[in-house]
């Protein structure tokens, strides 16, 4: 398998995302669902434009079809992160109404077996998500962390997400051989604000 990507998420700023860049992230995400970390087209434009060689995801949960297709074109975004309860074929609208590669998102309340990812014909990544309102149990990280490597092992490229910081990233990359690893609060000194030396430690552990 090759190398996992990095993804750094709830990008509020151009500074954020140029220091991100700097460090080798694969992928930087916005989000335009409700969120602390939230921005808006302009903000996402102005992200965009301060980093143009890493591709830029923008991220959506339970929104209209008309809502997503018109921020994704207005704000430059490279692929579509859809974190709800999107059905398959509201993913495939997306993915030709927009031209961008979808990305479906789960939580860890309902990991999908590879039956339910296989509906998902036209989504190019999954993201499977331990974050939620809690912290999550060990037995959470380790039905999470499994169905990465589960799904993995089927073909798919899944992105792990949710509770990983500079202390467990390398361990989950071992453990799950994840297409990507996906960080947000893990790397905050407040949401939306990224500390960084502790993204900078994130990509160390996370390369080594």
């Amino acid at each position: 398998m090759t190398r996992t990507r990095i993804k750094i998420c709830g990008i509020t700023s151009a500074q954020d995302a140029t220091l991100a860049a700097s460090l080798g992230a694969d992928y930087i995400g916005v989000i335009f669902a409700d969120s602390p970390r939230r921005v808006d087209v302009e903000r996402a434009r102005e992200i965009r434009a301060a980093v143009t060689g890493v591709p830029m995801v923008g991220v959506f949960r339970n929104q209209t079809l008309d809502d997503v297709v018109s921020m994704t074109r207005a704000s430059g975004v490279d692929l579509v992160q859809l974190h709800g309860d999107e059905a398959p074929e509201f993913c495939s609208d997306v993915q030709k109404q927009t031209g961008k590669p979808v990305i479906k998102g789960f939580s860890v309340d309902r990991m999908p077996d590879a039956h339910q990812l296989a509906q998902y014909a036209t989504t190019s990544y999954f993201l499977f998500d331990l974050q939620r309102g809690s912290p999550p149990t060990h037995e959470d990280v380790e039905r999470v962390w499994s169905a990465v490597l589960h799904s993995r092992r089927k073909g798919f490229r899944v992105f792990l997400a949710g509770a990983l910081s500079p202390a467990n990233v390398g361990e989950a990359i071992r453990r799950t051989h994840a297409f990507a690893v996906d960080v947000c609060r893990g790397v905050e000194r407040a949401p939306g604000v990224k500390d960084p030396d502790v993204l900078q430690q994130f990509f160390m552990e996370a390369r080594s």
